[in-house]
């Protein structure tokens, strides 16, 4: 039987197995439409094994040209992650394994859920920066030219690498939703100028029935003109949780494939080069480059993306991570010094004080 050569370079490395990684690599099997290697890297030895195993399988099926391969990744520190990546020279790297599961979060059942739930998903940017924070700081370390790209709350967590200074080509996911859906309810050819703006504090609302969602819903375009009413049309949509990933997974699909030199194409992604929020752009081998509707300037939709921080409870500015008025009152009751916020520079720190609290709070 053949099998790829993890000491060669790849064209798209997945560091994390959970089941974000298991829908792109999936999708990468049936859908690649040039001879691609990807390696999924992790600790789990077993589920690594299953994951190529299966994805060889889809690969077959489908009749793709897709090499899969695993890799020992320990994301420990950013030392740890030196060897495997100079090894394998990716193209792509992506970052899928997140500090914290968020599902945790969800139920409500604890003092730490309540606290996220209160203040806004946004007080836990720390944990979700954290693994990306390791990886992009090996990326810059050896020098790689490599598209880092990160899935782990990237409409906040893009803003703290992009403000330290480190590499980032983008986002994946979450505002893919939202084109997803929209897309699939207009006709073939006026999804292929579908234009949408929406930030991850939708995510949020769109976890309601459609009856209950509150605040300026997600905007899209057709060519230049904007559908007056994306929320009516997408009432019947309730977003679950884990499962959000058949479609925010694949949405990642055709991005990291223009990335990894199969051709340009519209996408929509979020954090683009650590901008606040998701967008519509194009995406190619050399990157990413804002797409937006006619008569919509950068500047004016980043702050329409911006005024969402604020529900989501955090913000990123002057090199700070800076949390809302709400947030800083409900986090200042445990900890003065965390609802003070943090440098961009101090992720490990922050991380490991937030995890202290969470401990004390029972998450």
């Amino acid at each position: 039987m053949s099998s790829s050569n993890t000491t060669d370079p790849c064209d798209i490395l997945i560091s994390g197995t959970g089941y974000f990684a298991e829908i792109m690599l999936c999708d990468l099997a049936a859908t690649a439409r040039t001879s691609l290697k990807v390696v999924v890297g992790g600790r789990n030895k077993e589920r690594m094994k299953w994951l190529v195993e299966a994805c060889r399988a889809r690969s077959a099926i489908y009749g793709t040209s897709v090499a899969f391969d695993s890799v020992a990744l320990d994301s420990t520190s950013t030392d740890s992650l030196l060897e495997p990546l100079a090894r394998l020279k990716p193209k792509v790297i992506v970052q899928s394994a997140s500090a914290q599961s968020p599902w945790k979060v969800d139920n409500n059942e604890s003092d730490w859920a309540r606290l996220v739930a209160e203040a806004g998903f946004g007080i836990t940017i720390a944990f979700h920066t954290l693994l990306s924070w390791r990886t992009a700081g090996a990326i810059k370390q050896l020098g790689l030219q490599s598209h880092f790209v990160n899935t782990c709350y990237p409409d906040g967590v893009n803003q703290v690498l992009a403000a330290a200074g480190m590499p980032l080509t983008t986002g994946v996911g979450n505002i893919g939703i939202f084109a997803a859906v929209i897309g699939a309810r207009v006709s073939p050819e006026e999804r292929k100028d579908l234009r949408v703006l929406g930030h991850h504090h939708h995510i949020v609302e769109w976890r309601k029935p459609g009856s209950q969602r509150k605040g300026e819903p997600v905007r899209a375009w057709i060519r230049d003109r904007e559908i007056d009413d994306v929320d009516g049309m997408t009432r019947d949509v309730q977003l679950p949780y884990r499962d959000l990933n058949l479609i925010s997974g694949a949405s990642a699909v055709p991005v990291l494939l223009a990335l990894a030199g199969e051709g340009a194409r519209r996408a929509h992604v979020p954090g683009p080069g650590g901008l606040s929020g998701g967008y519509p752009v194009m995406v190619g081998e050399q990157g990413v480059a804002l797409d937006l509707p006619p008569g919509i300037s950068r500047d004016a939709a980043l702050a329409w993306n911006q005024q969402f921080e604020v529900e989501d409870g955090v913000s990123v500015r002057d090199g700070r991570v800076v949390y809302s008025r709400n947030a800083q009152e409900l986090l200042g009751r445990h900890s003065p010094d965390l609802a003070a916020g943090f440098a961009v520079a101090d992720v490990e720190q922050a991380a490991s004080e937030l995890a202290a609290l969470r401990r004390s709070l029972g998450g």
